[in-house]
């Protein structure tokens, strides 16, 4: 499949100022000269819809609204301005109209958003980016009109510092000679110009204030002169059609003497074609060099796309901190200064570096997780948090909360390990080995001798910040996977890195190495984790060990962290998936934290019952793991799906837990929500998992049953690429493996899972040497073949059908509740189906099974139902004979 390219076909003028200082009376097309504005296949439209969201990002500068209009603007680490909003004057009415009450629709492009705005007698299109690499958003009208009309920009000052900074002294006023509002403050170090060169008129603030009241500039569009006003009776004559490009508004701020603010406004003015197009092209960049998929379902793919795009948009650079990886955006509103979660989060890094490097996005992914290096504690911690005012306060010395986590510092080990594993990449392993080395000994630190596992008691915060699920905890299981997980790569890492030349050799009074006592370590805290947080009775896994030797038992959503690494064996582990999969921790829109079955439960809470996208990706990357891709992917499609929620193309933050809705409080731009798309995508339903330093890329596909065919382009192993073609029938496996680029010798080991009751009658590669034998699992059949990864590997692997399941679709309105069944377990039971389904109570509902043949047997789920979610529990055995 071709890459996809973002310019196309379709291209609008965009018509900047030829002399962007000069002070005319009106934008004119003379005065204009055009610019292409590019549009592409993944752009995403819809209609303009009040409580959504829309953002324009590059590296220095923010804008984030609505999909009505109305936006604030930051500039790294400062807030420049809120509620910025158009209205527009027309000689039909006395009052200027608000364009929030015009939107009617809006194109999200990888560069920023367009909303039009339409009345009967004009379309203002407002089109927003961020310059890329400079502190300045950039706004440009598109004007079509059958009269003269007046845009009037309105917008309330901050210029305030990023929470908990603070500035004081600000204030506005008009520069006529800029045609900009000059934003500053008493000591002239920090300064934002909002203006434009087509300004006809602007408002004057009294000096040394920040008045509540909105400062706004006018800009007339036609010569009213030129064009008469009928008055009311009078017949209307001829009418002169408008049709203007690109009025350009500029916002550009920076903690820097005024007249640096000055010269980057101007400079921004002079180079709106360049700045655009540069955008446009990192754009391209992140999507010529992701992974990308073309399915049978073009909104997954789109998903897909989106989600490079957005965890590209991650990365921040503050001239105080350096660049690295935020964790979210969201609109702070009116004098609030906390722009959601954009700042840095070393967990969120953590996490998200795993989508990133499935993705490919290596570079990204790196220095992310080397930002954090600097800011490491002496002891050896890692930040959870680092406010972008972090550099203007003491932020470390006097607030709590840049190392209240304890699960960072593990996850950050973890993810080093990831990329390493991914790319190979020793280099920079061993720049950053000390920093990694002093993580290690800080974790160490936190553990319990008896059982190698880290304690939350003394190390800080894991899976839960509040709330009475976290009380009296000892060790919870997000934090014991993590560490667990993280000690299997610190060993491998550490092998590396103490790797001693040939004619060296081991003193015999040394201590054990770190790979020994890593491994070790690794051994007791897995054995620890798999054995006291089991609980035989409820056949799943705890919450936490809580202090006095205490289990809490709550089923939730946190063993998904550690079965999505696969650290349980496979009997335990599908058990707990069976649990996992219930109606009571899942929801059409993803995984609870916590089971409404559980007294403590709130849909509303926080960490008591709210729907996470990025605990989701857990729960879905768990039910991968233990064979259950139903359900996998179930829940992997609710998180793409939210990306369709709060705003096209971002992924809000968390849901509550009985309706599908964001919570009001919700991030509306949450990136590792997003992240779990390319994470699942990749190592569950792909699974792809490259280990370079082994010299092998493994594939273990468990593609949907809704999809016959699947291609990928840019599979990333290290600097190698690769082709991924799938075609499914009922008897037969067709996959094609074609190395792209990179010229690293790999071993493919292919180890498809095939549907439960299936039977291999042959199994080639496009080697003469044959796969090896078939191996039936509770759930399904597997079997592998390694052969050379060259240029191209290519497996057919032909089998009497087994059984496959095929739940309803079901629509996934905002503000209902769960309707989708669920699919908790399918064993055979002497060639005979087995099903374990849930659905709703008094409800029946037809499925599709299919083998040699299909039906489509009606389930009826019994009454009662439990009290909260209303679902009850029913078992289903099919037979269809095997294939003659």
């Amino acid at each position: 499949m071709p890459a996809r390219t973002l310019p196309s076909r379709l291209a609008l003028g965009l018509l900047l100022p030829l002399a962007p200082l000069a002070a005319q009376a009106a934008p004119d097309s003379t005065a204009l000269r055009p610019v292409e504005i590019s549009r592409s296949a993944v752009d995403l439209h819809g209609p303009a819809r009040p409580g959504s969201y829309v953002s324009a990002v590059g590296r220095r500068s923010l804008a984030m609204g609505s999909e009505l209009g109305g936006f604030e603007v930051w500039a790294w680490p400062l807030k420049l301005l809120h509620n910025f909003e158009l209205r527009f004057q027309t000689p039909l009415f006395q009052e200027p109209i608000p364009a929030r009450t015009l939107a009617r629709a809006v194109t999200i492009t990888p560069a920023g958003p367009v909303i039009t705005y339409t009345h009967p007698a004009f379309t203002v299109r407002q089109t927003v980016f961020a310059a890329r690499n400079e502190p300045a958003v950039v706004m440009l009208l598109d004007v079509d009109a059958v009269r003269p009309i007046e845009i009037l920009a309105e917008f309330v000052s901050d210029l305030e510092l990023a929470w908990p900074g603070a500035i004081g002294g600000q204030y506005v006023f008009w520069d006529q000679g800029e045609k900009a509002f000059v934003l500053s403050e008493s000591q002239r170090k920090a300064s934002a110009l909002v203006g434009s060169p087509f300004t006809t008129s602007a408002t004057n603030q009294p000096a040394h204030d920040v008045p509540d009241a909105p400062n706004q500039l006018r800009i007339a569009v036609g010569d009213p002169t030129r064009t008469p006003m009928p008055r009311p009776g009078e017949p209307a004559g001829r009418l002169t059609s408008l049709h203007v490009r690109g009025i350009p508004i500029v916002i550009a701020g920076a903690l820097a003497p005024r007249d640096t603010v000055k010269a980057i406004y101007r400079r921004v003015l002079a180079e709106i074609p360049r700045l655009y197009a540069e955008r446009v092209a990192a754009a391209q960049a992140v999507l010529d060099g992701s992974l990308s998929v073309e399915s049978p379902d073009p909104r997954f793919d789109l998903a897909v796309r989106w989600a490079a795009l957005n965890l590209d948009e991650a990365m921040v650079c503050n001239p105080d901190l350096g660049c690295g990886l935020v964790a979210g955006y969201g609109q702070s509103e009116s004098r609030g200064a906390r722009p959601g979660f954009g700042w840095f989060f070393g967990g969120d890094a953590s996490i998200n570096s795993l989508g990133i490097g499935a993705l490919g996005q290596y570079d990204l992914a790196r220095d992310g997780l080397e930002f954090f290096v600097k800011y490491q504690r002496p002891d050896g911690k890692i930040p959870h948090e680092i406010s972008q005012s972090a550099g203007r306060i003491r932020w470390f010395e006097d607030f709590p909360y840049a190392f209240y986590h304890a699960d960072t510092t593990p996850y950050w080990l973890l993810a080093w390990g990831d990329y390493w594993k991914a790319t190979s990449d020793t280099t920079t392993i061993r720049r950053v080995w000390p920093a990694i080395r002093k993580a290690f000994d800080w974790c160490r630190g936190t553990v319990d001798s008896t059982t190698g596992l880290m304690l939350n008691s003394k190390g800080g915060l894991g899976a839960v910040e509040v709330g009475d699920l976290g009380v009296g905890v000892e060790s919870d299981i997000y934090l014991s996977a993590v560490w667990v997980e993280a000690l299997d790569r610190m060993a491998r890492m550490a092998e590396v890195m103490e790797r001693k030349p040939a004619r060296s050799s081991r003193r015999a009074a040394e201590p054990p190495s770190l790979t020994v006592q890593a491994r070790q370590l690794h051994a007791r805290a897995l054995a620890s984790l798999r054995e006291r947080f089991w609980l035989p009775a409820e056949q799943m896994y705890a919450f936490a060990l809580l202090e006095r030797g205490e289990v809490r038992p709550e089923l939730t959503a946190w063993p998904a962290t550690a079965m999505s690494f696969g650290l349980f064996e496979a009997e335990r582990g599908m058990l707990a998936a069976q649990a996992q999969a219930r109606a009571s921790l899942t929801t059409d829109w993803g995984a609870r934290s916590l089971s409404s079955g559980s007294r403590l439960f709130d849909p509303l809470h926080y960490n008591n019952g709210t729907v996470w996208p990025f605990v989701t990706g857990f729960a879905a990357l768990a039910q991968y793991r233990y064979r259950n891709p139903t359900s996998g992917f179930q829940l992997l499609q609710s998180i793409v799906r939210s990306g369709w929620d709060r705003g096209l193309g971002r992924n809000p933050e968390v849901y509550a837990g009985l309706m599908h809705e964001p919570l009001e409080t919700a991030v509306a731009q949450q990136f590792f929500g997003t992240s779990f798309i390319p994470t699942v995508l990749v190592r569950g339903l792909l699974g792809w998992e490259p280990d370079l330093p082994a010299g092998t890329v493994r594939l273990a596909p468990q593609l949907p049953i809704e999809w016959d065919r699947l291609a990928v382009q840019n599979a990333p192993a290290g600097e190698n690429r690769y082709s991924l073609q799938f075609r499914r029938g009922p008897t037969r496996l067709e996959v094609t493996v074609r190395r792209t680029a990179g010229t690293r010798p790999l071993t493919l080991e292919f180890a498809p899972r095939l549907p439960l009751g299936a039977v291999v009658r042959r199994a080639t590669a496009m080697r003469p040497e044959p796969c090896g034998a078939p191996e039936a699992t509770a759930r399904d059949l597997t079997l592998l073949c390694r052969v050379p990864l060259d240029d191209e590997a290519r497996f057919i692997i032909d089998y009497d059908p087994g059984y496959e399941v095929l739940l309803p679709p079901a629509e996934v309105p905002r503000g209902a509740p769960s309707r989708q069944l669920r699919l908790l377990d399918q064993r055979l039971v002497q060639d005979t189906l087995a099903l374990l389904l849930e659905g709703p109570a008094g409800s029946t509902s037809p499925i599709l099974v299919r083998r040699s043949g299909s039906v489509h047997p009606l389930v009826v789920f019994p009454e009662p139902g439990d009290s909260v979610d209303g679902y009850s529990r029913t078992e289903l055995r099919v037979h269809l004979p095997a294939a003659p």
